[in-house]
């Protein structure tokens, strides 16, 4: 929809008189109708010839298609949010229309400025919703893409995804993998002594922390060496609950060199990050006071939390535009 146009809705509601009524409202409130319809085939047909920003669907249609199944319909072919109307709608009905992903619903009889709000907090749900996808749909070809082997798992440490790169080194298609163990997946060994290598993605999770793996010889499905390094990060919610882990590894030459791989570092940066105690893990950052609390719930501010939790020191100055605004100068003083 182009934000310096009306954004346009379809209408289906198989009596006309409301059908009428709806078009006429929609229209004292800026929007466009190029069309309605009065049947669920009618307004396949109709979506198909307007691709609509938007359609209000009457849930309760006569003939052989109610709402819901014109709805389903529709979405299959159309990326467009749906809103329902409704006098009255059975448990089941509403139910079944709870698979549409449905905008809104709206009660007949309607008010004016409820139709409104509606529709307008739909459409921009709906955009958000396009622009998260689109951005999704970056993210996967980006990781597919990347020659990095990532895996990620849930909670309970089983596999949910692997990018081709993953599925190349450890022998196993994500779809033979999915649910699997991802120590099972990624059976290692420590380089030497040889021994089982230590669950890195349930460290990561327990602790939740960066977790690297270092010099690790990953055995494939079909009894494959190679040695790998990589880290594992566990997947946080907002409210601080561990969701799962992403493990991301690299096969590295016998001389200890990474091969060549997407956002690959060397070895001395690799070295370097670790000898300055980079922080690990997830902190907790307040959005309004940039305070952090540490294990017993105390809050710090950053510079100081960080400070004595690594070999970073911070030197007090003033950036360019903080001068600027603690010390302006007009001119008079040279």
């Amino acid at each position: 929809m182009n934000t310096m146009e009306p954004a346009s809705i379809l209408i289906v509601e198989d009596e006309p008189v409301v059908a009428k009524d709806i078009q006429m409202s929609l229209q004292r409130l800026g929007y466009r109708v190029p069309a309605t319809a009065t049947s669920g085939e009618e307004a396949i047909r109709k979506a198909g010839d307007t691709h609509p920003d938007l359609i209000l669907m009457d849930i309760v249609l006569k003939g052989k298609m109610d709402g819901v199944e014109t709805a389903l319909q529709i979405q299959r072919s159309q990326d467009v949010p749906v809103i329902y109307l409704t006098a009255y709608a059975d448990s089941h009905t509403l139910e079944r229309a709870k698979i549409t992903s449905p905008a809104g619903y709206m009660l007949k009889p309607y008010q004016a400025n409820e139709l409104r709000t509606t529709i307008e907090l739909a459409l921009h749900r709906a955009q958000h919703d396009r622009h998260m996808r689109e951005r999704l749909r970056w993210i996967a070809t980006t990781v597919r893409c990347i020659g990095d082997g990532i895996v990620t798992t849930d909670r309970g440490g089983r596999v949910t995804y692997m990018n081709p790169a993953a599925e190349e080194f450890t022998g196993w298609t994500q779809d033979d993998a999915a649910g699997m163990s991802v120590t099972a997946l990624m059976a290692c060994e420590e380089a030497a002594p040889v021994q089982e290598l230590e669950n890195p993605a349930k460290l990561a999770m327990t602790e939740v922390r960066l977790v690297t793996i270092d010099g690790a010889t990953l055995v494939s499905r079909d009894g494959r060496r190679r040695t790998i390094r990589g880290s594992v990060a566990p997947v946080v919610d907002d409210g601080g609950v561990v969701l799962g882990a992403v493990v991301v590894f690299h096969e590295i030459a016998p001389g200890g060199q990474g091969l060549e791989r997407s956002g690959e570092r060397d070895e001395a940066t690799w070295r370097m990050e670790e000898r300055l105690g980079r922080p690990q893990g997830i902190i907790n950052l307040c959005s309004w006071c940039k305070r952090v609390p540490d294990q017993s719930g105390e809050w710090y501010d950053l510079a100081t939390f960080i400070a004595e939790r690594s070999a970073i020191q911070f030197n007090g100055g003033l950036c360019p535009e903080c001068m600027d605004q603690c010390f302006p100068c007009d001119g008079r003083h040279k």
